[in-house]
C-alpha cells in the first residue's frame, strides 16, 4: 500500500451499489474506490444493492452484502468490522436512518434532483452524524439554502474510456445500421420508474416524431430496454410509446435482448456517444447525469433541461424550458420540459452535426470531469475535512504520480 510521508491513509467503509453493477453507482463506485486506494487509503465496500448473504471480494476489495434495508441494518457492523474512520454512502440520503447506528460518522454523497431540498432528503443530511456531500453545485445550493454545511465533490468519467474516437465513427455506425450521412440522437437512461418518468421518455419521443415529419434521415438509439414495464420491472413501454407517436420502427433502435441481459461494457457505450450527433437527455431532474459528461468527453453535444445538475454539465449543447412539476412524493419540484424546446434543440442539433468545433467544445468542457482531476481536486480536500492533514505541494505531485501509474 502506498501511503505519501505527510498524509495519513483513511479506513473508509464504502456504502453503495455493488461496484461491478451497471447503475451509475456502481461506475462511480468502482471509479473512485480505486483511485482512493491507490492514495493509500484503506477501502472496503459494502453493496447496498448487488450481492447477498455472503462477504467476498472484487479486484481487492472485501465487499459486504445487502441486508434488503440500503444497509440501515448492518452498516454499523461492517464499519465495525473494518475499524473504518468514516463511512462514505452513495445513494439517496433519504433511505439512510441514521438515528438507527448513532456511533457511526458518515458522509452521504447525495443527489439533489428537486427544488427545494426534498424533506426527508434535509433529514437524513441534517443528522449531526452526517456530513453531506454535494455531488453538483446545483445540490450544493440547495442544501446552503437549508443552512447546511455540504463538501462539493462531482461525479466523474473513465478517461481511458470516454475520449473522441472519430476514426471509428463510421465503422460504429455501419455495426448500428445507421446510415454515415444521418442524424443520430441518443438516449443512455434507464428505462425505470416509480410512477413518474424521470428521464422524459414520452417529452424526448415525442420530439422526435416531430423532427421526424419535417426531415427523413433522423434516427434514435435508446440505450435502455423498451419493454421493462413487461418483465416486471417499473418503466415504460417504450415500442408501444413509438407506435403511438407514428414513429417509424426502423427510425428508433434498441440494444438486442441478448446484450441487455449480458450487458454491455463501458467501452461499447464510449463507442455509441461517438456515433452519436447528440445526447438526447431532457430529465425531470438529475442529481448530476453521468452520460451527459461522458459524452461530451467523447466529443458530442447534449440536449438537456434547464434544471438541477443539468444547468452546470451542458456547456457544449443545449438546455431545453420547460415549467417546475410538483412531486408529491417528494413534496418538492421536478422539471418538466416543453416538447416544443425540445424539437427545436433537435432541430438545431440537426443543424450543426458534425461540426469540429462543437465536438472539441464538448470534450474541453468534460476535461476537469476527469475521475483522476477529481480524486486530486475534490477528493483528497474532503479527506481532510475528515480528519487527514492537509497535503504539501510535494505530497501533490506525488498523488498525481502514483494516479498516473495505476490508471496507465
Amino acid at each position: 500500500m502506498y501511503v505519501d510521508s505527510q498524509a495519513r491513509a483513511v479506513r473508509i467503509t464504502w456504502l453503495s451499489n455493488a461496484p461491478w453493477g451497471r447503475s451509475g453507482y456502481s461506475e462511480q463506485t468502482a471509479l473512485f474506490c480505486r483511485r482512493l486506494r491507490a492514495l493509500g487509503h484503506d477501502i472496503s465496500i459494502v453493496a447496498n444493492y448487488g450481492l447477498n448473504e455472503m462477504i467476498t471480494t472484487w479486484d481487492g476489495f472485501t465487499i459486504y452484502p445487502t441486508d434488503g434495508q440500503w444497509g440501515n441494518a448492518t452498516i454499523d457492523v461492517y464499519a465495525k468490522h473494518s475499524n473504518a474512520d468514516i463511512v462514505i454512502a452513495l445513494c439517496d440520503a433519504w433511505v439512510l436512518h441514521p438515528d438507527e447506528w448513532p456511533d457511526v460518522k458518515i458522509a452521504i454523497w447525495a443527489p439533489v434532483d428537486h427544488y427545494p431540498i426534498p424533506p426527508k432528503v434535509l433529514k437524513s443530511l441534517a443528522h449531526p452524524n452526517v456530513t453531506p456531500i454535494a455531488m453538483s453545485r446545483f445540490g450544493e445550493r440547495m442544501m446552503r439554502d437549508v443552512k447546511l454545511d455540504p463538501v462539493y465533490v462531482p461525479h466523474g468519467y473513465d478517461p481511458k474510456v470516454f475520449r473522441p474516437t472519430p476514426e471509428l465513427r463510421d465503422k460504429i455506425r455501419d455495426t448500428m445500421g445507421v446510415p454515415r450521412d444521418a442524424f443520430l440522437a441518443g438516449m443512455v437512461a434507464a428505462n425505470r420508474s416509480s410512477g413518474v418518468a424521470r428521464k422524459a421518455f414520452p417529452q424526448a419521443f415525442h420530439a422526435f416524431a416531430n423532427l421526424s415529419k419535417t426531415v427523413d434521415d433522423a434516427y434514435l438509439y435508446c440505450h435502455c430496454d423498451p419493454m421493462a414495464g413487461h418483465e416486471g420491472a417499473f418503466g415504460m413501454d417504450l415500442d408501444k410509446l413509438r407506435k403511438m407517436l407514428g414513429i417509424p420502427e426502423d427510425r428508433i433502435m434498441f440494444p438486442s435482448r441478448e446484450a441487455r441481459i449480458l450487458g454491455m461494457d463501458a467501452q461499447v457505450v464510449a463507442h455509441l456517444y461517438q456515433a452519436m450527433d447528440c445526447l438526447l437527455a431532457p430529465s425531470m431532474g438529475e442529481g448530476f447525469g453521468i452520460p451527459i459528461v461522458e459524452a461530451q468527453a467523447c466529443g458530442t453535444p447534449v440536449i438537456t433541461s434547464n434544471h438541477s445538475a443539468m444547468t452546470e454539465l451542458s456547456e457544449a449543447g443545449w438546455l431545453v424550458q420547460g415549467d417546475p412539476w410538483w412531486d408529491q412524493a417528494a413534496d418538492s419540484f421536478f422539471f418538466m420540459p416543453f416538447i416544443h424546446s425540445i424539437t427545436s434543440a433537435l432541430e438545431q442539433a440537426y443543424e450543426v452535426r458534425g461540426d469540429p468545433r462543437v465536438r472539441q467544445a464538448a470534450v474541453e468542457f468534460a476535461q476537469p470531469y476527469d475521475a483522476n482531476k477529481i480524486t486530486l481536486d475534490y477528493w483528497v480536500p474532503a479527506l481532510e475535512r475528515f480528519g487527514q492533514p492537509a497535503e504539501s505541494r510535494q505530497v501533490r505531485r506525488a498523488r498525481e504520480r502514483k494516479l498516473a501509474k495505476a490508471n496507465a
